[in-house]
């Protein structure tokens, strides 16, 4: 079977849910796709280089085309906080932000791509005719929500998002 590099990237991202960062290793990597290191040196040069491949892709997958389909489609603020609730991928980011409280580099990267979703959504609240300090707070306010929901969705079952994200949205 030939691997791409996609299946490395996204087989790292699955360990990191799993596992956390620390057990995204080549090794480990190789057994679970069943195939030897080789292959993976086929794509990169070292983990580094995966590692900054697997943020990538998460920022590609996780928000920037989320934000093309939205701004595309017709999709409310209210469709957007249902996906960001019910889609599969809350494990990759509790993963990524534990990963970014032990390495600088992520964590300035998270922070960027947090501003891309916080502004995102600030533009959704101004299309329901907030002001733009206005639409930045509840932004803010909403992402923060989704922030310690992702952080305690597994831990505390009482947190209820979805009536939280109900009175955020109300203007």
């Amino acid at each position: 079977m030939q691997l791409t590099r996609e299946d490395w990237v996204k087989a790292g991202i699955h360990k990191l849910a799993k596992s956390g960062i620390h057990e995204v290793r080549v090794e480990v990597l190789a057994k679970a796709l069943r195939i030897s290191k080789g292959s993976f040196y086929h794509y990169f040069r070292d983990r580094k280089e995966l590692l900054d491949s697997m943020l990538d892709y998460w920022e590609d997958h996780a928000t920037k085309r989320i934000i093309e389909n939205v701004e595309q489609g017709t999709f409310s603020l209210e469709q957007l906080l249902h996906l960001s609730i019910n889609n599969g991928d809350k494990q990759i980011e509790t993963g990524i932000y534990a990963w970014a409280k032990h390495d600088p580099v992520v964590a300035s990267r998270l922070v960027d791509i947090e501003e891309q979703r916080i502004h995102f959504l600030s533009v959704l609240y101004q299309k329901r005719g907030l002001t733009l300090p206005e639409a930045a707070d509840r932004a803010r306010l909403t992402y923060l929500t989704y922030v310690g929901w992702i952080s305690r969705f597994e831990s505390n079952p009482n947190f209820d998002i979805g009536k939280m994200f109900e009175i955020l949205v109300k203007l």
